[in-house]
């Protein structure tokens, strides 16, 4: 005897109940019926695209450019081509760096942050070593020199620097809802002990990997692993390498 099923909204709920009518003893993934409406939606769209395509011939050009630019700016990740020699050897100038706009920073994680100086306004990668309320300095040692950057009174080892040097600073407090940023190339870089602690409401992404110009994606050496993208996240791509100090687009 056929039943009758109640009409529901959702159509991947009403495919669920359907399925489940039909065979009950059957037992799949929950989220089946999604993924297959997902995929019959991007079928559709594709369609919709060659049609279009086949119908105005240079249209496609037109279409596909609109739906990149909805697309922009929207995913949880960001691609940003390093146009300094700031974070060298970590990053070096030219390859891209991909970003997620969700993470929430920590000690020794390279970011992406925005910043005015002077009405000029630029994008920069840094490092971060000291969080709000720490105590951070580089104080000179028996030779002259800063032997080791100091964070909450502990010496901090860092690795990653090469045969980078950096000059002494005094021991200050990073205030409420700053971040000290350094660049891993010292001797270059413009970082808070020239610009001072930066807002942390101006970083606009943590470093998830890094991809070199032969494609080859690394880790982001110093920094705590974080997860890329997979292969449903969007990733907005980075555009041409700017000059340093002009602003990267975000």
């Amino acid at each position: 005897m056929n039943k009758i099923l109640p009409s529901l909204d959702d159509p991947a709920d009403e495919l669920r109940m359907l399925a489940t009518a039909a065979a009950p003893t059957v037992h799949a993934r929950p989220d089946l019926a999604r993924v297959v409406l997902d995929r019959a939606r991007r079928q559709r769209r594709a369609q919709r695209l060659r049609r279009a395509a086949a119908g105005v011939g240079g249209g496609l050009v037109v279409l596909t450019t609109l739906a990149a630019a909805t697309l922009l700016g929207r995913g949880d990740y960001v691609t940003v081509a390093q146009p300094s020699a700031a974070m060298e050897p970590t990053v070096h100038m030219g390859e891209r760096v991909v970003f997620s706009k969700k993470l929430s920073p920590a000690r020794g994680d390279v970011v992406i942050v925005h910043l005015v100086r002077d009405d000029h306004a630029y994008d920069t990668m840094l490092r971060v070593v000291a969080l709000p309320g720490d105590t951070i300095g580089c104080p000179t040692g028996p030779t002259g020199r800063c032997e080791a950057v100091v964070v909450n009174g502990t010496p901090v080892p860092e690795p990653y620097l090469g045969a980078t040097v950096t000059d002494p600073f005094p021991i200050s407090m990073v205030p409420h809802h700053m971040i000290f940023l350094l660049g891993d190339n010292r001797a270059v870089a413009n970082d808070s002990r020239v610009i001072g602690p930066v807002r942390l409401a101006d970083m606009t992404g943590v470093a998830v990997q890094i991809e070199d110009r032969h494609g080859q994606v690394r880790a982001v050496a110093g920094a705590p692993a974080h997860p890329g993208p997979g292969d449903r996240d969007n990733v907005d791509p980075a555009g041409p390498v700017p000059p340093p100090g002009v602003s990267v687009p975000r």
